[in-house]
């Protein structure tokens, strides 16, 4: 609360000066304490004045320079928790190879006395990325204004929006070239001006953050204005890609960096008091995305280590009292348990591979089903979509269906049996019926499992 109502007069910054007004004894040795606050980035000089009796005033130089973004993040609900902390990382968790987008709301606090406008980029970290610098040439204001189309403002007085990014290799470039005078500054600027104070070229060297890309992160909208003393929202989003079979997972991995540019000429500085640069010469925000890819995957776990097969005979079709006339069906069923043992939740339907073969499903645990799919395509088919959460599993009850019907395959010709059916005929003259097929488990990015 104290140092807010020092700098309760939108400066961006304040001194405190402690004791700031006494008697000095004779001899006397006293130490004054001067304490800096400040929530603005920004050069700053201005000078301590110090009186003693009618003596002409002291002038003390001051200078304070501020570095950093003061721009924070805070995650927003439906996540399980909300953090709030500077230079924080987004962690998109694990998710399915080639499935459904993710999208995160994310809200940006100013906790500053000016409006700041955030021009948003996404960098892809490459692993075998071995690139130590880029040479950015300029044309005109680097982050002009948009409008709502996402085109540059016609007041932001720039006739061009070209911008060149060169990529330098560091083997290209001769030891002692380029590197002292590295050391003393992070950027060079060569500028040809018109008029004095405003650049029509700029050439910037700058550490190589990573390859700019719109995929797989993506963010709305690219170019923000945070209010000073309060908050905007962004969405970044994720779409999975996917990734080869060879490869367990994949970690994906960006930087996401908004420029801070300031409109108002006060933001900008007071002459010989503050002086503040923005864009390029400013600290952007820096956040580390994170996400990891792998592909979906669930335990079978079945009642008999020889799998699901099913012995039937004809005779299961004669009651126990004769006088009932015989069955038209006998079932016989086995259960089947699908574990999830990832990190992401899995969205699957299962389905029989020949559906008018004498099988047939039913989830013996409904429970763990409650989201479904309702699209007219699906409702055709007449197939659920299942969920199944890290650590949940689920019961799926296989049946085998004896008939009247089944029995006359056998008097039937090759040609004539359905796929997946096949007649065995013993050496005593007896015929068997085998029938076989697959249980497919169809995951939301169109992988199967069979």
């Amino acid at each position: 609360e104290f140092a807010a109502a020092l700098l309760s007069q939108g400066k961006g910054a304040a001194f405190h000066i402690q004791p700031s007004t006494g008697t000095l004894e004779a001899f006397q040795q006293l130490t004054i304490e001067i304490a800096a606050y400040n929530n603005m980035w920004g050069e700053y000089q201005d000078n301590l004045v110090c009186k003693v009796g009618h003596l002409q005033p002291k002038l003390i130089p001051m200078q304070m320079t501020v570095k950093g973004c003061p721009i924070f993040l805070q995650l927003i609900p439906p996540w399980p928790f909300t953090c709030t902390r500077r230079n924080a990382a987004l962690r998109f968790g694990t998710q399915v190879s080639g499935g459904f987008p993710v999208l995160r709301r994310v809200q940006l606090n100013n906790p500053t006395p000016f409006d700041i406008r955030l021009d948003l980029e996404v960098y892809n970290q490459e692993p075998d990325d071995e690139k130590l610098l880029d040479l950015l040439v300029l044309f005109g204001d680097p982050f002009p204004p948009l409008d709502m189309a996402g085109k540059e403002a016609a007041s932001s007085g720039s006739s061009s929006e070209s911008k060149v990014v060169l990529k330098l290799d560091p083997a290209a470039i001769p030891c002692g070239s380029i590197y002292p005078a590295l050391e003393s500054t992070d950027e060079m600027e060569i500028s040809s001006q018109e008029s004095a104070g405003e650049k029509n070229i700029s050439v910037l060297l700058r550490p190589h953050e990573g390859v700019p890309a719109d995929s797989p992160y993506s963010i709305a909208p690219r170019q923000i204005v945070v209010p000073g003393g309060g908050s905007s929202d962004v969405y970044i989003s994720f779409t999975p890609l996917v990734i080869p079979d060879t490869e367990a997972e994949l970690c994906c991995e960006a930087l996401l960096l908004g420029f801070m540019s300031l409109d108002s000429k006060l933001a900008r500085g007071v002459p010989s008091k503050v002086r503040r640069g923005h864009g390029y010469e400013a600290a952007p925000l820096r956040v580390h995305v994170e996400a990891v890819l792998r592909h979906p995957l669930l335990e079978v776990e079945m009642d008999h280590g020889r799998g699901m097969v099913f012995y039937s005979v004809a005779s299961d079709l004669l009651p126990a009292k004769p006088f009932f006339g015989v069955l038209t069906d006998a079932v016989i069923t086995q259960s089947l348990k699908l574990m999830n043992c990832t990190k992401v939740r899995l969205y699957f339907k299962l389905f029989l591979s020949t559906p008018s073969m004498p099988f047939s499903l039913s989830n013996s645990d409904p429970k763990k089903s409650t989201e479904t799919s309702h699209s007219k395509k699906e409702e055709r088919k007449q197939q659920l979509q299942h969920v199944l959460y890290p650590q949940q599993n689920m019961l799926v009850q296989v049946s085998f269906h004896t008939s009247l019907e089944l029995l006359r395959y056998q008097h039937l010709p090759e040609t004539q049996l359905l796929p997946g059916c096949q007649v065995l005929q013993l050496e005593s003259g007896e015929r068997k019926l085998k029938f076989h097929q697959n249980l497919v488990i169809e995951h939301s990015n169109c992988t199967t499992q069979v």
